[in-house]
Order: C-alpha cells, then sequence, then structure tokens
C-alpha cells in the first residue's frame, strides 16, 4: 500500500530551506528568487530516500545508508530546487543519493554541535586575549623556540597537512604571548587560566563525544568560541583553539 506524504508546514520548510544556506545542494540554483518586488519559492522538499520506493529505487539502494528508520522523518528531508527534485525523483543515482546523504549528515552534524553551545560558557577574561591577537602592533620575537612535539603526537590522519600546519604557526607565533597573558589575568583574578581551560575541555569532550573526529572538532571549537566571543576574527579563535592543542586542553 503507497504510504501518504504527511504535510510539511511552512515553519520546517523554513528549517529546512537554512539548512542549505538557500542554495540546491544538487546545483547552483538559488532557492529563493524576485519577481516584481515580491519573494517566491523556488524549492520543494525532497524525501532522500524515496517515502515510496519503486522497485528499482530498492535494487539500487539496498545497501545504501538511510538517515532515518522513518522515510517521512525531517532527518530524510532536504531542499533541492524544482528541476533538481523532479530529475532526482525521477532517475536517481547512487552519487547523486550518496552525495545528499553526506549533505544532511553534516547538517544534522552541525545541529548537534549547536544543540551543545548552550551547555558550554567561556569566562569574560578571554576578550583579554582576543584584544592581545588583534593588537595591530604586537611584536613578533624571530627563532622562537617552542616543542611541536605536543601537536604532532596528539593529532591523527582527519587533521589534513594544511591545518596542522596553522596550528604550529599560530602556536609558534603567539604562544608565549597568550601563556604570559594568561599569567597576568591570573596576578588579577587567580584561577583564571584554570576556568577557562576547564571550560575548553568540557566542550571539547562534548564534541569529542558525538564521535566527530579532530579536523570537525576543530573547525567545530573555532566556530564555538568565535560566537561565544560575539568576534568577527575567526583568526583569533584559532590562534586560542591552537593554543589549548598545545597546552594539552585538547586532543
Amino acid at each position: 500500500m503507497k504510504r501518504k506524504r504527511r504535510p510539511i508546514y511552512e515553519n520546517e520548510k523554513l528549517i529546512l530551506y537554512s539548512e542549505v544556506g538557500g542554495v540546491c545542494p544538487l546545483c547552483p540554483t538559488v532557492l529563493i528568487y524576485e519577481k516584481n518586488g515580491v519573494n517566491d519559492k523556488a524549492f520543494e522538499i525532497a524525501h532522500i530516500y524515496p517515502l515510496n520506493p519503486r522497485a528499482d529505487e530498492i535494487v539500487l539502494l539496498k545497501n545504501e545508508e538511510l538517515l532515518n528508520s522513518d522515510t517521512d522523518n525531517q532527518d530524510n528531508l532536504i531542499c533541492l530546487c524544482i528541476p533538481c527534485h523532479k530529475k532526482y525523483d525521477k532517475n536517481k543515482t547512487v552519487d547523486e543519493y550518496r552525495e545528499l546523504v553526506k549533505k544532511k549528515k553534516d547538517i544534522l552534524k552541525r545541529k548537534k554541535e549547536q544543540s551543545i553551545w548552550s551547555k558550554t560558557s567561556i569566562e569574560e577574561e578571554i576578550f583579554k586575549i582576543i584584544e592581545l591577537l588583534v593588537d595591530q602592533e604586537l611584536d613578533f620575537e624571530d627563532n622562537l623556540e617552542y616543542s611541536p612535539k605536543t601537536i604532532d603526537d596528539k593529532t591523527n590522519e582527519s587533521i589534513t597537512f594544511l591545518t596542522k600546519r596553522k596550528i604550529h604557526q599560530n602556536v609558534e607565533d603567539y604562544y608565549h604571548k597568550i601563556k604570559a597573558k594568561f599569567k597576568d589575568l591570573d596576578f588579577i583574578e587567580p584561577m583564571t587560566t584554570e576556568v577557562i581551560s576547564s571550560q575548553i575541555k568540557v566542550h571539547f569532550l562534548l564534541l569529542k563525544k558525538q564521535g566527530t573526529n579532530q579536523k570537525e572538532i576543530f573547525e567545530a571549537m573555532v566556530i564555538w568560541l568565535q560566537k561565544q566571543t560575539k568576534q568577527d576574527n575567526r583568526e583569533a579563535s584559532e590562534i586560542i583553539i591552537s593554543y589549548f592543542i598545545q597546552n594539552c586542553e585538547i586532543f
């Protein structure tokens, strides 16, 4: 018996639209267009795994991953532009299916990361560190000695060469300056370093608990710190997270 599709209300459509950033995941089409001064939808809500699969689709996708046992669940829904939706429903390929599964899994993982933002906070003193990092007059020492062994021993193959290089450079340029600034903060307010370190560690553990790999954890922690401190400067967050990798609170 053919299963009847449940109604998808406007608020759910808005959620699914925002998940893909307003662009079709299968092509570069923008999903809202303007005509005569009025915005209108150029998308439809697609089932990644078919709600009522045809016999050929059952065979095609028999060994493929399901995002939810209930194929009408929001986990199995995604915004597509109207032409892509029609093409996908009529003659999908395994590669297209896997591409949408991967995109939706990334979306779901991001939502889980965002859900733990409210569980971990960061002390206001971290703004003093950010002020230090964005200071245009900050001097760099030549031939600064530091041991990269901590980073190399703790990172695995999920960390790309470019990301590891960025972490090394951040530590080489800023580690001792950040450490000295934390020492100054501890003199004014004892235990500041310990409190901030523990907050960083807790957020790391919550991400690790989700099964996130190191590359994803680094990215998620940078975004979390940037959001928590309401700053536009992503580089400052990358430097601070790199510091805590070298300082053993992360990984």
